[in-house]
């Protein structure tokens, strides 16, 4: 790679052999993007480096989506090194990632186990995240709002999910489909309006709600401005509204995918009015 020119000569004689090309450890090293345009490869492998923290790691997310996004541009498949957990598989899948490797798979093994392996035709069977049950992600650093906040919505035809701050929100989100986040503003770490940016960024399917007692009126305000923010509540809440408020979330999603599937385009959930 230190001389270009006769790197690409290289390239595409193995090329005319019939030979696939991938560049490994993309993003790192001697990786560029004029190479993307300069040889002729098939595959961008992603650095692991970058896998290992997709799941909570904005740089990491942000740079692992563009660069599955940058290759599928340019008619380029994408596979993902070092995935060893559920959360970075789901989370790249989700995010169209062609191929992975790693442990999550399988650890090297010799020769004969890979035969083995091999002939059992052992495969990854994803989800298909339409089939999955409606979920509501509740956050909140406060055990006891969770608690009451799951009693609140029981007997309710959604799952509901908790997480006490960003950091486990993201993690739960990466490895589920997840229709509603409603999150305290106020959290250690991670507010919940840095979170919903996130989300929106992320996921941006997802609708988003505040539900706090001690609101940042400025970032709150900020990040319904943005879009971020779908509904705003205060606590202490009213259950009835509450337990209305999100089924009619849920209804607003299902509608815009049923525009969606039958337009063949993609419809996003439009913010609207912060609520009370």
């Amino acid at each position: 790679m230190e001389d270009p020119e006769q790197a690409n000569l290289v390239l595409n004689r193995l090329k005319a052999l019939g030979l696939r090309l991938a560049i490994d450890d993309f993003g790192t090293g001697y990786s560029s993007l004029a190479y993307l345009s300069q040889f002729p490869v098939d595959e961008l492998k992603i650095d692991r480096s970058f896998v290992r923290d997709v799941a909570s790691n904005a740089r990491s997310e942000a740079i692992s989506t563009s660069v599955i996004a940058l290759a599928h541009q340019m008619g380029l498949r994408v596979i993902a090194e070092g995935v060893e957990t559920e959360e970075q598989l789901s989370f790249l899948h989700r995010n169209g990632c062609d191929e992975i490797q790693g442990y999550y798979f399988s650890r090297p093994i010799p020769a004969a186990a890979f035969a083995i392996l091999l002939a059992a035709d052992k495969r990854l069977v994803m989800p298909d995240p339409y089939l999955a049950p409606r979920t509501l992600l509740v956050v909140d650093d406060e055990p006891a709002v969770l608690a009451m906040i799951a009693l609140a919505l029981e007997g309710e035809p959604y799952r509901v999910m908790t997480a006490r701050n960003g950091r486990e929100a993201l993690e739960i989100l990466a490895s589920n489909e997840v229709q509603i986040v409603l999150t305290d503003e106020r959290m250690p770490e991670m507010s919940g309006a840095e979170l919903l940016e996130r989300v929106k960024t992320l996921y941006p399917d997802t609708t988003r709600i505040v539900l706090s007692g001690y609101p940042d009126v400025a970032s709150v305000m900020e990040a319904i401005n943005s879009g971020a923010v779908y509904k705003f509540f205060t606590k202490p809440w009213d259950e009835k509204r509450l337990r209305t408020q999100i089924r009619d979330a849920f209804h607003h999603q299902e509608t815009l995918r049923e525009a969606s599937s039958r337009s063949g385009v993609l419809v996003r959930p439009a913010p609207l009015q912060a609520g009370r």
